[in-house]
């Protein structure tokens, strides 16, 4: 029972990952703000991209109820940004599942090393994610989530909202950049 978190993200990396070392070269455009707010002078720009599963950490705990719910704590992932964000992210996940995996939901903090928009500094925040039963994917669950994040170093005032999924590795994503 231990394994099955790690299993999950390590069968989807396998599968549907298209460049685990994360090294895909990018094109970098020059971003245009898509509104800006009056009084505040914060431009606020609009990105997209992709998620890509690079590897996983087995889960520190594990609960299993006598009801059938599944709880795995401390699991970490490392995936990769690529678009207009780009760069290593490490999700420290908490899920919670009945035991048969018809459902997942998952949250927790993230941080990672990205480049934007030709800045280049830290960003850390909060996700959270919403799987659904989905034959059609690789391990049967169609996640989506959301991820919110402020910058630091070189992203100093920067602040990150993303959109990402339905489906599976590699996660779509959309979102708002806020930068004053």
């Amino acid at each position: 029972m231990k394994s099955i978190p790690f299993l999950i993200f390590a069968a989807a990396g396998v599968t549907a990952c298209s460049d685990p070392s994360g090294l895909t070269p990018t094109n970098h455009r020059d971003l245009q703000p898509v509104a800006r707010a009056s009084s505040a002078g914060v431009a606020k720009y609009a990105i997209s991209g992709t998620i890509s599963f690079v590897g996983g950490g087995a889960p520190g705990q594990v609960r299993t109820t006598p009801s059938g719910q599944c709880f795995f704590g401390n699991v970490q992932v490392v995936d990769h940004l690529e678009g207009d964000v780009v760069g290593p992210i490490t999700f420290d996940e908490n899920e919670r599942a009945p035991c048969d995996f018809s459902h997942l939901t998952g949250s927790g903090p993230f941080t990672a090393d990205v480049t934007w928009n030709g800045r280049s500094g830290s960003i850390a925040g909060q996700w959270e994610t919403n799987c659904v039963a989905d034959a059609s994917q690789p391990i049967g669950l169609s996640c989506d989530g959301t991820m919110n994040a402020r910058g630091s170093g070189g992203l100093d005032g920067v602040q990150f909202h993303f959109k990402w999924g339905p489906g599976w590795y590699p996660f779509p994503y959309t979102g708002t950049v806020f930068s004053s």
